[in-house]
């Protein structure tokens, strides 16, 4: 876990459910040990606000819309970054660098494939990508996941795994290991669930963490 949990950047008006746990803040805390961006970002801000928001050295795991951003070209300059994308934005984020415009479908025929392209192109970035075998790559080093769950199949688990990753790089794991620690825990999370596969809800994981 992360001893504290910031929100950043959005209005308090926004915020008034969140968690009593998280905390809020204008800017990145001075205190700040990696940052997680992209979930549930949508329009809200500039380009130029996020890269302001990223001009700092911390390891950073980007997801959800970031990947059709082309503000994703520059984050990709950063040493330390993990990027987790589903098929659908790896394909967008695929065309986005030059690497290839396919469609899903030609994706998941080849995903090995487009996970060593990208990889190679980006040797520095630690790639996660999510499918019933997770592929977790970083300049030639890649593994596999093979533990996927139709169970996570679902809106907000994919930020559970974000959550996830980010823990163990504010806790000093380097990205490749935060990465594969963290996939492993997100499908653990799903075997252990007892209850039916179309009932596990994002909280249902969160809750299984402490009993991991």
């Amino acid at each position: 876990g992360s001893g504290l949990v910031t929100l950043v950047g959005y209005e308090k008006e926004q915020l008034l459910n969140i968690p009593a746990e998280l905390m809020y803040a204008h800017a990145l805390p001075q205190t700040t040990s990696a940052i997680a961006l992209g979930m549930g970002l949508g329009s809200e801000f500039s380009k130029n606000e996020l890269l302001d928001f990223l001009d700092n050295e911390l390891p950073l795991i980007i997801d959800a819309d970031l990947f059709s951003m082309d503000v994703v070209l520059e984050i990709l300059k950063k040493e330390q970054i993990i990027l987790t994308p589903h098929p659908k934005e790896f394909v967008a984020l695929l065309k986005l660098v030059g690497l290839a415009d396919i469609s899903v479908t030609e994706l998941q025929e080849e995903r090995f494939k487009y996970a060593e392209l990208f990889c190679q192109k980006y040797p520095h970035a630690t790639l996660l990508l999510k499918g019933a075998n997770v592929i977790i790559g970083q300049g030639k080093a890649f593994y596999i996941n093979p533990h996927g769950s139709a169970k996570l199949a679902k809106g907000g688990s994919g930020d559970v795994l974000s959550g996830l990753i980010g823990a163990l790089l504010a806790q000093g794991y380097a990205p490749l290991h935060a990465a594969i620690h963290a996939s492993l825990a997100h499908t653990q999370l799903a075997k252990n669930y007892t209850g039916a596969d179309f009932s596990l809800t994002p909280n249902d994981l969160i809750e299984g963490i402490g009993k991991l």
